[in-house]
């Protein structure tokens, strides 16, 4: 089998709301999905729960990240649990640059995989 690889760097970014674009990784992954977002600040806030565990993890940039209605204050190298079914979201309201963060989900997300295929070939 053939191992599938790229780089975030250079593949394109699929806008998903105001102040929010993302790629989607490993799209051959059967039991698990991995995105990684930029969040700019003002970005459209969206509380919502899905019955996927989540670890998000910020690679670039401040924010705060809240689950279950509490905020964490969140820097590069840090890293939180999103338990299934729990309501949270991403507020960027301050951060010197874009938020760059690193989302994996179990089991996968075929919604997103889909989503994203359809995005490159929109832009072939």
């Amino acid at each position: 089998m053939k191992a599938e690889y790229g780089n975030w760097n250079e593949s394109k970014w699929q806008p998903v709301r105001e102040g929010i674009d993302r790629v989607v990784l490993g799209l051959t992954a059967e039991t698990m999905s991995c995105t990684v977002a930029e969040c700019k600040s003002g970005n459209e806030v969206k509380p919502h729960s899905h019955p996927n565990e989540q670890i998000a993890i910020i690679l670039q940039g401040t924010c705060d990240y809240y689950v279950d209605g509490t905020p964490y204050a969140m820097k590069p190298g840090s890293w939180i649990v999103v338990p299934a079914n729990v309501e949270h979201y991403i507020h960027v309201y301050d951060s010197k640059e874009p938020v760059l963060n690193l989302d994996i989900f179990a089991p996968n997300r075929p919604e997103y995989t889909e989503s994203f295929k359809k995005f490159l070939s929109q832009q072939e």
